[in-house]
C-alpha cells in the first residue's frame, strides 16, 4: 500500500475507532458516579494521573525507537537484522526502566494518600493501588517496546483497531465492577485484565507479521541506545512538560480547590479534550510518512507544502468545532452528568480555545518538526512553558479557582510556545513569518464568521433543550452546516486526496 493510502486509512480507522471509544467513555461515566462520589471520582482521577506521570519515565525511549523503525518498512534482509537490533535493545532497556519505576512507585505509594488528601478510610486502598499500578505500568512499558513497530510500519489500521478493543474493554469492565461494588478497585481491575489481552492480541499479531523477530542479549547495541535516546531524550522531557502544563491542572486544583472541583473540571473540559485528541489524529498518523519525507533529498518544499495542508485541514475542523462546543456543552453537561457539574460558559469557552485553537496549531507544527528531527529546541522551551504555567496556576488557583487554572496555561503557553514554534517552522520547513500566519488565520478566520453567526441564531435555542433526541438531533443538523466552510476551504486538499486513494 502506498504512503498516502496507507497514512489515509489510518488516520480513517484512527478518527472511527476515537470517536466510538469517545462515545462509550462519555456515557459510561454517568453510571460510574452514580455508585461513587464525586469525591471519590476525583480521587480517582489524580491517582491515575499521578501513576501517568511514572509511565512517561521512559526516558524519551520510544520516540527513538519509532523514528528508527519508520526507516526500516522496506522488507529486505538488511532491515530485518537493524529491526532485531533495535527491538532487542529496546526490550532489554525497557526491562531496566521498568523496575526502576517499579520500585519508585512502591517507594511513593505510603505517601500518596496524604498528598492526594484522600478521606482517611482510603488511605490504604490508596497506597495499595498506587504500589499495583506501578508494577503493572512497568510490564506496559515493555510490551510498548514489542509493538511500537505497528506504528513505525504505518499499520495504523491494526495499531488503531488494537487500541480500540483494548480501550472498548477497559471502559466497559470498569463500569462493571463499578456496578458490582468493588469502589476504586474497579479502575485497577480492569486496567490488569486489559493489560493481560493486549499482551495476547499484541504477542500474537507480532508474531504474525513479524515472525522472524526475536529478542536476543547478543543484539543490544549501546551506541544505538545512544542514538536513540539522543532523539527521543528531547521529546522525552516535551512529554514532561505537556504533562505539567495539562495534567497538574487536576492536582493543583484538588489541593488547593476540593477533590468535587477536579470532577467539575474533568467533566467540564472532557469534550474539549476528546475533540483535540480525534482532530489531532490527522496530524499524528501522519508522523511516519514526515520521517520518511524528511529523509528524500530536496524535500524541503514538500515538507513545507505537507504541514501548511495539514495546519490548514486541523484548524478548519477545531475551529468548527470550538464553535459547535461551546453551543452544546450547556445542555450536553446538564443531560450528562447534571448542572452541578457545569463550569460555566465563560470556563468552556478558555478551555475551548485553549485545545482547539491554541494547542492545535502548536501540536500541528510540533509533530511536523518532530517528523524532520527537530525536537531539543522544542523541549527547552516546553520546559520553560512549564515552569511558567505552574507558577501561573499556582498562583491564580487561590484567587480564581478553576478559572485561574485555565488563565495560567493560556497565558503561559502565549509567552513560550505561541510565537517560538512558528518561529522554529519557518527556520526549519521554510517560508516566512507572514505566510505561517496567513496558514493560521486563513481557517480561523473564514469558519468562524460563518459558524459565529450560527453561534448566534442558534444558542437560545440550545441553552433551553431538555432532552437527548433533542440535543443529538440539533447537533446534526447544525454541524452540517458548520462543516460548510470546512469543504470550502480544503476543497482542494480533497480532491487530491481522492485522486490518491482510487488511483489504480
Amino acid at each position: 500500500m502506498s504512503r498516502t493510502k496507507s497514512a489515509f486509512f489510518g488516520a480513517l480507522s484512527s478518527q472511527f475507532y476515537t470517536i466510538i471509544s469517545v462515545l462509550v467513555s462519555i456515557f459510561s461515566v454517568p453510571v460510574i458516579i452514580s455508585h461513587l462520589s464525586s469525591e471519590v471520582y476525583g480521587l480517582s482521577i489524580i491517582i491515575f494521573q499521578i501513576t501517568a506521570y511514572l509511565g512517561m519515565f521512559d526516558f524519551g525511549l520510544i520516540a527513538g525507537v519509532e523514528r528508527y523503525l519508520a526507516g526500516t518498512r522496506e522488507d529486505s534482509d538488511e532491515n530485518r537484522e537493524i529491526i532485531k537490533k533495535i527491538i532487542s535493545t529496546a526490550v532489554i532497556v525497557y526491562g531496566i526502566i521498568a523496575l526502576i519505576i517499579m520500585l519508585s512507585g512502591n517507594i511513593f505509594a505510603p505517601f500518596a494518600a496524604k498528598l492526594f488528601n484522600a478521606p482517611a478510610k482510603y488511605t490504604n486502598t490508596v497506597h495499595q493501588i498506587v504500589s499495583v499500578l506501578s508494577i503493572l505500568l512497568g510490564f506496559q512499558l515493555i510490551l510498548r517496546a514489542l509493538t511500537a513497530i505497528f506504528f513505525a510500519h504505518q499499520r495504523q489500521t491494526l495499531f488503531n483497531t488494537l487500541s480500540f478493543i483494548l480501550n472498548f474493554a477497559n471502559t466497559v469492565l470498569t463500569v462493571i465492577f463499578v456496578c458490582l461494588g468493588y469502589d476504586l478497585w474497579s479502575f485497577v481491575y480492569s486496567q490488569v485484565i486489559v493489560f493481560l489481552l493486549s499482551s495476547i492480541l499484541n504477542i500474537y499479531q507480532l508474531r504474525k507479521h513479524y515472525p522472524y523477530i526475536r529478542i536476543n542479549i547478543r543484539q543490544f547495541d549501546l551506541a544505538l541506545v545512544k542514538d536513540m535516546f539522543s532523539y527521543g531524550f528531547s521529546l522525552f522531557l516535551v512529554g514532561i512538560a505537556v504533562q505539567v502544563i495539562f495534567q497538574t491542572d487536576r492536582i493543583i486544583i484538588g489541593t488547593f480547590v476540593s477533590l468535587t472541583a477536579v470532577s467539575v473540571y474533568s467533566f467540564t473540559t472532557k469534550l474539549p479534550e476528546l475533540s483535540s485528541q480525534v482532530i489531532w489524529k490527522i496530524s499524528d498518523n501522519s508522523f511516519p510518512a514526515l520521517v520518511e519525507l524528511s529523509k528524500q533529498k530536496n524535500s524541503g518544499g514538500a515538507l513545507k507544502n505537507t504541514h501548511d495542508r495539514i495546519m490548514q485541514l486541523t484548524l478548519s475542523f477545531t475551529t468548527t468545532i470550538f464553535w459547535i462546543l461551546i453551543l452544546t456543552s450547556f445542555p450536553f453537561i446538564k443531560l450528562w452528568v447534571g448542572n452541578e457539574y457545569y463550569a460555566g460558559m465563560s470556563f468552556t469557552a478558555s478551555v475551548a480555545y485553549l485545545y482547539l485553537i491554541q494547542l492545535t496549531f502548536i501540536h500541528v507544527t510540533s509533530v511536523c518538526l518532530n517528523g524532520v528531527g527537530v525536537a531539543r529546541s522544542i523541549s527547552v522551551m516546553a520546559l520553560i512553558e512549564a515552569a511558567i504555567n505552574l507558577s501561573l496556576s499556582i498562583f491564580l488557583v487561590k484567587e480564581y479557582g478553576l478559572n485561574g487554572v485555565i488563565i495560567g496555561t493560556i497565558v503561559g503557553g502565549i509567552l513560550t510556545s505561541f510565537w517560538y514554534i512558528p518561529y522554529l517552522s519557518v527556520k526549519y520547513l521554510g517560508g516566512t513569518a507572514l505566510s505561517y500566519l496567513k496558514t493560521l488565520l486563513k481557517p480561523i478566520l473564514l469558519c468562524s464568521a460563518f459558524d459565529g453567526l450560527l453561534y448566534y441564531l442558534f444558542k437560545q435555542k440550545f441553552y433551553v433543550i431538555n432532552s437527548w433526541l433533542l440535543l443529538i438531533l440539533y447537533t446534526l443538523l447544525i454541524s452540517i452546516l458548520f462543516l460548510i466552510p470546512v469543504v470550502l476551504i480544503n476543497k482542494s486538499l480533497f480532491r487530491d486526496l481522492m485522486k490518491k486513494i482510487f488511483a489504480k
